[in-house]
């Protein structure tokens, strides 16, 4: 281990044991605990150690999304336009590759065979900005006819 390797080493412990993190059953040891606990002389240079660090927090990491997360969006049989278009705009937001023709092929995909549906196929939109002014439209005609 290099002089630099080690003296990262020492300051990733050191700044560990600063953390007032409390553990639970469903997140990984803090570093100070699982570091302790490692097999001596198991670490033995550097690449070492950023092997079982990395394996070991690798489930703390969060992963970005893609868009094939979006093709499991589907309207239900009963569900309105409003539930739907607010449950599709929470999951598309965390997907930052979306793109506005991904966004509106696959909200158009997977939608109910209703007067909405219809009226995309009879006057497709531009971009999906347009697709969410229509949308509100006939949110409001469904909840007017709901009430």
């Amino acid at each position: 281990m290099t002089t630099g390797e080690y003296e990262f080493f020492k300051e990733a412990k050191k700044w560990a044991a600063l953390e007032k993190q409390q553990t639970t059953a469903s997140r990984p040891k803090k570093l100070p605990e699982w570091f302790d606990e490692l097999p001596h002389g198991s670490i033995t240079c550097f690449s070492d150690f950023k092997i079982a660090f990395l394996r070991h927090f690798a489930s703390s990491r969060k992963y970005q999304k893609t868009d094939h997360c979006l093709f499991v969006l589907k309207q239900g049989s009963a569900e309105p336009l409003r539930s739907y278009i607010k449950h599709f705009n929470q999951v598309a937001q965390g997907v930052p590759s979306a793109t506005s023709e991904i966004l509106m092929s696959v909200f158009s995909h997977e939608l109910t065979d209703g007067e909405f549906f219809k009226d995309l196929i009879r006057n497709p939109v531009r971009n999906f900005d347009e697709m969410l002014e229509k949308v509100a439209s006939y949110i409001n005609v469904e909840e007017v006819q709901a009430a």
